[in-house]
């Protein structure tokens, strides 16, 4: 009887300890040692794998010509000494415009889970600031994705975002750079 109610003990504190070391291993209940860590709640961070190409372009011409013409001939009869004079008027307008546009974004960002809507999908936003010799760059990540969408290492493209709102912005000595002066600026103004 003791041997038995000894190996009940033992194999009690095996159970336990065993599921404290999977705890430990595997990061939290309902992990697996086997599962990929894909995020599946609030709180939980993804790597988005931003890779944003864009191009526009718009052309449009216009071409309009009006001419008007009025005349009056000699007059008759008593009115002969009345000579032949006319009057023309013509308005002519050609316009072209063309715009292209196209840009460029390749990044990663690292963004929280904010929300878990009722249909399974993820609200995600993060945004990260990069200082580099007096330089800051801010990427900015806000939208929804779906949980089939997380690759196994826990990445997403940018293209599986719904909602997406991209931002990148800098600011430093070379974005003032690219800015015009004052003066130039009140000039520009009273124009």
């Amino acid at each position: 009887m003791k041997k038995l109610f000894l190996t009940a003990i033992t194999a009690v504190v095996l159970i336990t300890s065993g599921a404290e070391a999977q705890q430990r291993l595997c990061g939290g209940p309902g992990e697996s040692l086997f599962s990929n860590m894909k995020a599946y709640r609030v709180g939980d961070v993804i790597t988005v794998i931003i890779q944003e190409q864009s191009s526009a372009s718009s052309n449009a011409k216009t071409d309009t010509k009006v001419k008007d013409e009025f005349s009056l001939g000699p007059g008759a009869g008593t009115l002969d000494f009345i000579s032949l004079w006319g009057l023309d008027a013509e308005n002519k307008y050609k316009g072209d415009a063309k715009t292209d546009r196209s840009g460029t974004l390749s990044a990663r960002i690292t963004v929280r889970i904010t929300d878990l809507l009722e249909n399974g999908d993820f609200r995600i936003s993060g945004d990260r600031e990069v200082v580099i010799n007096g330089e800051t760059e801010m990427i900015t990540l806000s939208g929804i994705i779906r949980s089939r969408d997380i690759r196994a290492d826990n990445t997403i493209l940018s293209t599986y975002v719904a909602n997406a709102k991209i931002s990148y912005d800098g600011k430093g000595m070379i974005d003032a750079g690219h800015e015009p002066g004052l003066l130039t600026k009140f000039i520009n103004w009273i124009l």
